[in-house]
C-alpha cells in the first residue's frame, strides 16, 4: 500500500498553495510555504509564475497575486506578514520583495536567528519588523527592482529597472533609480 501511495504523490503532489483557472507554474520555480496554509499563498486566474523562489518566512506572511500577471525568473518574493499583488501586473526577473527586514538588527538576536535557521528551521516566532506591501493593478516593475517593506505601488504605475523602492509610489507614475523618485507623471488617459 505504501508503494502506491508514493506513486500517486509523485503523479499528484500535495499543493501548498491555491492556483487560479488557466495558471502556470514553470518547473523552474521553487515556492515554499513553511505554514502549509494554502489560503495564504493564493495566484490568481492567468497567472504565469517563472519566479525561482515565492517564500514564505516560518512566523507567517501571505503572498496574494491577481489574475493575468506575470512574475519573471529569479524573482523573490520573502513574506512575513503580507504583500498583495493585484490584476495585470508584470513583475520582470531578478526582482526582490520584502515586507520584513529579513533579519534582527542587533548583532546577537541576528546569530541566535542564524543559528535556528540552521538547526531547527525557520523560526517560529520572531519579530521582523513586518509592513505590509501593496502592489496595486496594472502595474509594470521593470528587471532588479527592490521593493522594500511597507512599500504601496499605485495602479498603472511603472517602476524602472535597477530601481531601490523605499517609499510610496502614487498612482500614474513613472519611478526609477536608487533610491527610487519620480521621474514624470503618467498620462495614462
Amino acid at each position: 500500500m505504501n508503494f502506491f501511495k508514493r506513486i500517486f504523490r509523485k503523479i499528484f503532489p500535495k499543493r501548498s498553495y491555491i492556483l487560479g483557472i488557466d495558471s502556470v507554474i514553470y518547473p523552474c520555480v521553487d515556492m515554499s510555504n513553511v505554514n502549509g496554509r494554502k489560503e495564504d499563498l493564493v495566484i490568481g486566474d492567468n497567472t504565469h509564475i517563472r519566479a525561482e523562489l515565492l517564500m514564505i518566512l516560518g512566523h507567517g506572511g501571505k503572498i496574494f497575486i491577481g489574475d493575468y500577471c506575470f512574475v519573471g525568473r529569479n524573482t523573490h518574493i520573502w513574506s512575513g506578514k503580507s504583500i498583495k499583488i493585484g490584476n495585470r501586473v508584470l513583475i520582470s526577473h531578478n526582482c526582490n520583495i520584502f515586507d520584513n527586514d529579513t533579519h534582527p538588527k542587533h548583532p546577537v538576536e541576528r546569530h541566535l536567528q542564524y543559528k535556528e535557521i540552521i538547526t531547527k528551521g525557520q523560526p517560529k516566532e520572531i519579530d521582523l519588523r513586518e509592513e505590509e506591501v501593496v502592489i496595486e493593478d496594472d502595474v509594470w516593475i521593470g528587471a532588479n527592482v527592490t521593493i522594500m517593506k511597507g512599500v504601496k505601488i499605485g495602479e498603472r504605475s511603472i517602476v524602472g529597472a535597477n530601481s531601490l523602492v523605499l517609499d510610496n509610489v502614487p498612482q500614474d507614475c513613472f519611478f526609477a533609480g536608487n533610491p527610487a523618485k519620480l521621474i514624470k507623471k503618467l498620462d495614462n488617459s
